[in-house]
C-alpha cells in the first residue's frame, strides 16, 4: 500500500472533493500507533558485533543508541557493512555511530512522518516523546501495516454496523408484521371473502392507499374462491409487512392443468353449482394477476396448487 504525501493528494473542493478512508486514517493516526515498540537498543559502549547480531536477531536495520534511555546516536545496516568491509567489526558503537539524528515525534500524524519519510529519504526514524526518551521507531512498513490493521478494523465495524441495522429492521418489520391464516374448505361459498375483509381492515388502520387495498382484496378473494370451487380443500395465509402484503394461497387438489390456457380471461373448469352460484366466471386468474406486483405460482397433479402474490403498499399520503 502506497500513501500519498501532502503534496500528492488531489486538491479539490466542494461535492468533487473525495477522500479514502486511507487518507483520512493518515490524518488520524498517530505516530505511536503504528511504532514498533518498545524500541531494540544497545549502549554505547556495545562492539558493531554485537550490534550485528541483534539486527540478525530482530530483522531489524538500524538499532538506537541509548544509554539510559536517552537517544544518543544509530547504528544502521550500512555501519555494518562497512565495518566488515575495513575490519573494525569490534570496534565500540559510540566511535562510529550517527549523530546527527532526524527523530520523529509520537504525537505526528502518519501523514507528517509520511512526509518526513518523502523528504529525508530514510528507512527509518528513532521516536521520541514530549521528554525527549526514545519511545520506538518506526518504517514505511510499520506505516503500511498500521494503515491496513486499521482499514481492516474499519471495514470490520462497518460489516458489523450494517449487520445490526439489518437486525433492527427485520425486528421493525416484525413487531409491525400482521398475519392472518385461515383454513379454506371445499364448496364453502358461504365464507368467500371473509378473509379479504380482515385483510382490507387491517390495511384501512394503516391508512393504506385504497387503490391498493382493492388489488389485495381481489387478489385473497380470487384466491380463496380458487381453492374453494377448483381444490379438495386449502389455506389462506396473509402477511402484511410495513412495505408489502404476500397473499399466498395452498391447496391440496389436482393442480392447474394448463396454467398459460387458465390466465385467459372467460376460460374455467369450474362446474354447473358454483356457476349457478355466480362463481367460476373464468376472471379469477387473469384479475390476480392484474392486481398483483408479483405473482409465482407452483402447481402439480400431486401437490395440489400454491399461488403466491405479492403487492407494494404505500400509504394515501405517500401516493398523494
Amino acid at each position: 500500500m502506497s500513501v500519498q504525501s501532502p503534496e500528492q493528494v488531489p486538491r479539490t473542493t466542494g461535492a468533487a472533493a473525495k477522500v479514502s478512508v486511507a487518507q483520512v486514517l493518515v490524518y488520524e493516526l498517530r505516530v505511536r500507533d503504528a511504532m514498533s515498540k518498545p524500541p531494540i537498543t544497545a549502549a554505547p559502549t556495545d562492539s558493531l558485533r554485537k550490534i550485528q547480531h541483534l539486527m540478525k536477531q530482530h530483522k531489524f536495520s538500524g538499532v538506537p543508541i541509548t544509554p539510559n534511555g536517552n537517544l544518543v546516536g544509530l547504528i544502521s545496516i550500512e555501519d555494518i557493512i562497512t565495518a566488515l568491509d575495513h575490519g573494525y567489526i569490534n570496534d565500540p558503537a559510540e566511535k562510529h555511530m550517527t549523530t546527527n539524528l532526524v527523530t520523529l515525534r509520537d504525537h505526528y500524524s502518519l501523514l507528517r512522518a509520511v512526509a518526513e519519510f518523502d523528504r529525508h529519504g530514510f528507512g527509518r526514524f528513532p521516536v521520541l516523546d514530549t521528554s525527549d526518551r526514545l519511545v520506538g521507531m518506526i518504517t514505511r512498513g510499520d506505516i503500511t501495516t498500521c494503515l491496513m490493521h486499521h482499514l481492516e478494523k474499519r471495514a470490520e465495524e462497518a460489516l458489523a454496523h450494517e449487520a445490526a441495522l439489518l437486525a433492527a429492521r427485520q425486528a421493525d418489520e416484525e413487531a409491525h408484521r400482521v398475519v392472518i391464516r385461515a383454513p379454506v374448505r371445499t364448496g364453502d361459498y358461504d365464507s368467500a371473502g371473509k378473509i379479504s375483509q380482515r385483510m382490507r381492515q387491517v390495511l384501512r388502520e394503516r391508512a393504506i392507499d385504497p387503490e391498493i387495498r382493492r388489488r389485495a382484496a381481489v387478489v385473497a378473494y380470487e384466491a380463496e374462491t380458487n381453492i374453494i370451487i377448483h381444490s379438495l380443500g386449502g389455506e389462506i395465509i396473509v402477511t402484511i409487512d410495513p412495505d408489502k402484503v404476500v397473499i399466498e394461497a395452498v391447496d391440496v387438489g389436482p393442480g392447474i392443468e394448463n396454467v398459460e390456457q387458465a390466465m385467459q380471461e372467460g376460460w374455467s373448469t369450474a362446474g354447473r353449482l358454483p356457476r349457478e352460484l355466480g362463481f367460476g366466471a373464468g376472471m379469477g386468474l387473469p384479475n390476480i394477476k392484474r392486481c398483483s406486483d408479483h405473482l409465482d405460482i407452483q402447481t402439480s397433479s400431486e401437490h395440489g396448487t400454491r399461488l403466491r402474490s405479492e403487492i407494494r403498499l404505500r400509504t394515501a399520503k405517500e401516493t398523494a
